[in-house]
């Protein structure tokens, strides 16, 4: 009788767990992309993943057509709504998108000027503009001094912060990199963008946020040579410093994705795998893996223990999966 009454106490407590376990996995389950592109822009803003524009196409294959100029956002807490369009613009790629105060902000960027079947017309675009998702009304901000590419942004403390990047200047033109970080500090009236000295000329590069710390991750020189390293700028002192670089195969260095969850930098380079940045700073660890590798890609913290890796390209092809990484060290410090 005992032994019958212990067997139905567990059965039942079974039972109980089953429900919790498959909501838990479900909320797991986020659907792919719309459309298969890569080199776009991405953020999260309250409980909704976005992406801006993109390129849809084979890779060095340009054309208005190929370039998207599409928001869209994932609900976060309720994925199983899928994407949804809720505005476009330019068609760009080669931005930035990042989210602070309740708002979206894209950033620069590069579009094709030539259409399908014509020769390659690739110029950089100056152009800034502010998103309120609520009223879904774009704003135009202030211009970068000047037009840029093939960087990255985030935002530190209250201040957006650009690094890197080149300035495209059409077809048969030689392009201008770029040897300046540039700031907009939110909380100045007007709003102006304030150049700082950066200490290396990449492109293809990707950073993150932590305080008021920015993580410069990886990229592409002059000489067109990938590089691992990383550098890191404080914003209140203006001072550079190098941190470890990535490890792994040097493609590593080329656009890989990179974003902070619990105050710690994740990057997810052309290996396939997950590496967060140790506590000390003084090297990467290993945390997850892929199912498909890929660059030119975004990773977005889907929540305090979830990080979601979001379209991208491989040899093959453009990637529309999205792969949901949970590493165990993603619990708040």
């Amino acid at each position: 009788m005992k032994a019958r009454y212990i067997r139905l106490l567990a059965a039942l407590a079974i039972a109980c767990l089953l429900p919790a376990i498959g909501a838990s996995q479900e909320a797991k389950s986020y659907p792919p992309l719309p459309e298969a592109f890569s080199s776009f822009g991405a953020a999260v803003c309250d409980g909704y993943a976005y992406t801006y524009g993109g390129h849809l196409d084979k890779t060095h294959h340009y054309a208005t057509e190929t370039t998207s100029g599409k928001l869209r956002r994932l609900s976060l807490t309720e994925p199983a709504k899928g994407w949804e369009d809720i505005s476009s613009g330019p068609n760009l790629q080669g931005l930035a998108l990042v989210a602070q105060g309740g708002k979206l902000y894209r950033l620069g960027g590069m579009r094709p000027r030539n259409m399908e079947g014509e020769k390659a017309d690739n110029v950089s675009v100056a152009a800034c503009a502010r998103f309120d998702p609520k009223t879904k009304i774009w704003e135009a901000l202030p211009s970068f001094p000047e037009p840029r590419s093939s960087f990255d942004a985030a935002v530190a403390g209250n201040t957006i912060v650009v690094v890197g990047g080149w300035k495209m200047n059409g077809r048969d033109s030689k392009s201008d990199w770029c040897e300046t970080a540039l700031l907009l500090d939110l909380d100045k009236s007007p709003l102006k963008w304030e150049a700082v000295t950066q200490p290396f000329k990449r492109r293809a590069l990707n950073i993150t946020a932590v305080g008021s710390k920015v993580y410069v991750v990886c990229g592409m020189n002059e000489e067109n040579e990938i590089e691992k390293a990383v550098d890191i700028f404080e914003v209140k002192s203006r001072a550079w410093s190098e941190g470890p670089p990535v490890p792994g195969p040097m493609l590593n260095g080329f656009a890989p994705a990179v974003c902070t969850c619990n105050n710690r930098v994740y990057v997810s380079p052309a290996d396939g795998k997950i590496y967060r940045l140790t506590e000390k700073q003084d090297g990467w660890e290993e945390v997850g893996s892929l199912k498909v590798s890929r660059y030119v890609h975004r990773i977005v913290p889907a929540s305090e223990n979830l990080l979601l890796v979001l379209g991208g390209a491989s040899k093959a092809s453009n990637i529309a999966l999205t792969e949901v990484i949970e590493p165990a060290c993603c619990a708040p410090n």
